[in-house]
């Protein structure tokens, strides 16, 4: 470019750095910061973010951290919500949740203050660890700065409750969000029913997919699953097949999606059921325009 006499600015330079971070080289990727410092070219926020995450990527989590630190303590630039999301979600993704919560507190402190998708990261990473103690009073905390939760912080709050059985705390949530105007989506709606199906409760997670049909929104395959597959490893065979029937006409008018997992969930109802009332033509003849379109 330079031999062609095209110049070079800070877009062209990021886009190169973009590109050395997609294919897991920030190793490359630093060696084009010279050429900022070469053409007079300011590093930009941008340029930073894209290196952390270009380095996250590659699981280098303490160069990361250090990166970080760095443009901090030299003053390279005053980092955003969008770098400060982006080390946080690293952390959090790879298990360092009290390093998450330490970065939350320093944003506290500092002039970039935290919005709703930092409390979010940091409250998805306390579940994820079984703190959901910690992740409630986070919540209480955000509240009281003035910034409500969002069908986000709620369903990874729900999420976190159900794989601990919380179930009186999961339907005081829920309630909260129904008062707060904020409806829960499909999403949120199957994380409570795949939970209450694991844990034999198969009846609740049907009256939660009947509440949820009420308020408009439409099961899909994954909510379809959870409830037939709670119901098969309850040994309800029959009950799971009446989930299935109902699925059939959806499914045959291309209006729902179907994963390799529910076929293969299906397949195995039908071959159990075959199994114990001998009904093996009137299910296969119901399966068959499912596995033909594959």
């Amino acid at each position: 470019m330079q031999k062609l006499g095209i110049p070079i600015n800070v877009f062209i330079l990021n886009i190169m750095i973009n590109s050395y971070c997609l294919m897991h080289r920030s190793d490359c990727a630093f060696s084009v910061l010279p050429i900022y410092l070469k053409n007079g070219i300011p590093f930009s926020v941008a340029t930073f973010n894209t290196l952390i995450m270009g380095i996250f990527a590659e699981n280098k989590v303490k160069d990361a951290v250090e990166l970080f630190k760095k443009l901090v303590r030299d003053k390279v630039c005053e980092p955003d919500v969008v770098m400060y999301a982006i080390v946080m979600n690293g952390l959090g993704k790879r298990g360092h949740t009290q390093k998450t919560v330490s970065f939350l507190r320093l944003m506290e402190q500092g002039s970039t203050k935290p919005n709703i998708y930092i409390y979010n990261i940091v409250i998805d990473s306390l579940c994820k660890n079984r703190s959901l103690d910690a992740a409630i009073t986070l919540l209480n905390e955000m509240k009281q700065r003035g910034i409500p939760p969002d069908v986000v912080t709620y369903s990874s709050l729900i999420d976190g409750l159900c794989r601990i059985d919380q179930w009186e705390k999961v339907k005081i949530l829920f309630s909260e969000m129904v008062n707060h105007n904020i409806y829960p989506y499909v999403r949120s709606f199957t994380i409570l029913i795949d939970g209450l199906c694991k844990e034999g409760k198969v009846e609740d997670a049907k009256e939660v997919m009947e509440h949820m049909v009420e308020k408009g929104v439409e099961p899909d395959i994954i909510t379809y699953s959870a409830i037939m597959d709670g119901y098969c490893l309850r040994g309800q065979v029959d009950s799971a097949r009446r989930i299935f029937d109902t699925m059939i006409e959806p499914i045959t008018d291309f209006n729902l999606q179907i994963d390799t997992r529910t076929i293969f969930l299906l397949v195995s109802e039908v071959v159990v059921t075959s199994l114990v009332n001998r009904k093996w033509n009137a299910r296969t003849d119901k399966i068959n325009p499912i596995l033909t379109r594959g």
